[in-house]
């Protein structure tokens, strides 16, 4: 039943593409050999807690929690390198931009997880391989209500799966033939370092409006 459901899904969003974007799915071929990723290199850390849009928050004390984003993002953009920040002082809501990254030309925004002041950049961060390392400091304003939306260290592995899938489904929507969602797509395929990157603006959208909502 749910796989009926997701190929429904995919059948009306590629109908509306066609017919109402008049877009069609973009051929990427000629690839070469290329690093792959699965839902293992998707690194979780312990202790931390997960928003819908990928990024993580770590609470370092009543009045400190640091941001950063998850492995799967990580992977899944390739090369980030984050500009755009918020300013020191400025206070976000829940949802507001923290942060852009560059993607093939195309800037991708980043949402906060929680609601709260920015204290601290971290500047000596240049290209973000390592989910564990922090972007952004933030005075919490609703601590204790924002953790209670955001995914549990805990709970985090099955959803990552579950964006692994949505991933996977994307990318077989977004091209033909299918080569950087790997050969297996429901059967443990890997998917290609740095996919997003090879698509245009319209794909790269796409992601942004399924996988970095908060």
């Amino acid at each position: 039943m749910v796989a009926t459901l997701v190929l429904i899904t995919f059948g009306i969003l590629i109908l509306i593409d066609v017919f109402v974007f008049n877009r069609t799915p973009k051929k990427v071929s000629n690839l070469g050999t290329m690093q792959v990723f699965s839902q293992k290199d998707a690194l979780l850390p312990k202790e931390y807690y997960y928003s819908k849009g990928h990024t993580w928050v770590h609470v370092e004390n009543n009045d400190k929690v640091n941001i950063g984003l998850d492995g799967f993002i990580i992977n899944a953009l390739g090369n980030v390198k984050l500009s755009n920040f918020a300013s020191l002082g400025k206070m976000v809501n829940k949802g507001d931009v923290l942060f852009e990254c560059l993607v093939n030309s195309v800037n991708v925004r980043f949402r906060s997880p929680i609601k709260g002041i920015v204290t601290g950049l971290n500047s000596e961060l240049k290209d973000l391989k390592d989910p564990e390392s922090w972007c952004m400091s933030l005075k919490p304003l609703s601590m204790k209500e924002d953790l209670s939306t955001l995914i549990s260290s805990n709970s985090a592995s099955k959803w990552i799966k579950s964006e692994f899938r949505r991933l996977k489904d994307l990318l077989i929507y977004s091209m033909e033939p299918a080569g950087l969602a790997g050969a297996t797509m429901y059967d443990g395929g890997n998917i290609a370092e740095g996919a997003i990157a090879y698509f245009d603006e319209p794909i790269i959208r796409d992601f942004e409006e399924l996988f970095l909502k908060v």
